[in-house]
């Protein structure tokens, strides 16, 4: 596949945050990590169901979600799913190619999704020369360690009607932030499951759910029919809406995804 140079690709979500936060010299620079001047990149195209890369594949690229979603997973022993988290556009996957040689968990597409990988010892060393991007990838990894912290928490210690809302609601503030951040095509808009009214509709396999959060899949069923006969959520054409947010924020004592994230 030819290389080619991307000119201008999606922004970060939290560079104004950096520019705020920053007391240093450059902090007014406006910064677009995925168009980076002095690196070579590769646009790859992934059907629905077709691995990105597999756990164990050599890892060369960085990968970043143009449109889309994605999922990343591990297989336990007795060959059970475990999805660690999903990759919305302007996300990242692959980050463990920063540190690892082989690829430690497999990335999916959930939607047709288009990518653009990066080579990982050039954007490890444009990393060195441009600090702005340095921080927006620690405020990245961050991010991502908050959102995963609280869904650990709750799998260990909440019920599962408290799982699955607080999950329903980390999806819809995480879409919609990707969606107002990273405009795209009304096709990659209904490809991504992002409305185009600035909602958004749910249409996750409830397999995905309950490989997310540790349920098997009849748990769920049970869990969502009852939200919806509590008028939390309710079935139409586009997919599962939320009916009564504030109810829905209730019962997952909801407190926002993270810092860098709207609550919706």
């Amino acid at each position: 596949m030819p290389e080619k140079k991307i000119e201008v690709v999606m922004g970060w979500r939290i560079p104004e945050a950096l520019k705020e936060r920053s007391g240093q010299a450059d902090a007014g620079k406006s910064v677009d990590p995925f168009s980076i001047c002095n690196m070579c990149s590769i646009s790859v195209s992934v059907f629905k169901s077709e691995n990105l890369y597999a756990e164990g594949d050599a890892a060369g690229h960085v990968f970043v979600v143009k449109s889309g979603l994605c999922f990343s997973f591990r297989y336990d022993e007795d060959g059970r799913r475990q999805i660690i988290d999903l990759a919305f556009p302007g996300d990242f996957a692959g980050l463990e190619a920063l540190t690892q040689r082989r690829f430690v968990s497999s990335v999916s597409a959930l939607t047709q999704a288009e990518l653009v990988a990066y080579p990982v010892d050039d954007f490890t060393r444009q990393c060195y020369a441009e600090p702005a991007l340095s921080r927006a990838l620690v405020e990245c990894i961050a991010k991502e360690h908050a959102i995963l912290t609280k869904r650990l928490m709750g799998v260990a210690h909440s019920p599962a009607s408290q799982r699955i809302a607080h999950f329903l609601l980390e999806v819809r503030s995480r879409a919609l932030a990707s969606s107002k951040l990273h405009p795209v095509s009304e096709s990659a808009r209904n490809r991504a499951l992002i409305t185009a009214n600035g909602d958004f509709n749910l249409k996750l396999p409830q397999a995905i759910i309950a490989d997310t959060l540790g349920l098997s899949i009849v748990h769920v069923s049970r869990t969502l029919s009852k939200l919806k006969e509590d008028g939390l959520i309710e079935d139409s054409s586009a997919g599962l809406r939320y009916r009564n947010l504030d109810g829905l924020k209730e019962l997952a004592l909801w407190e926002g995804v993270s810092p860098w994230l709207e609550a919706g």
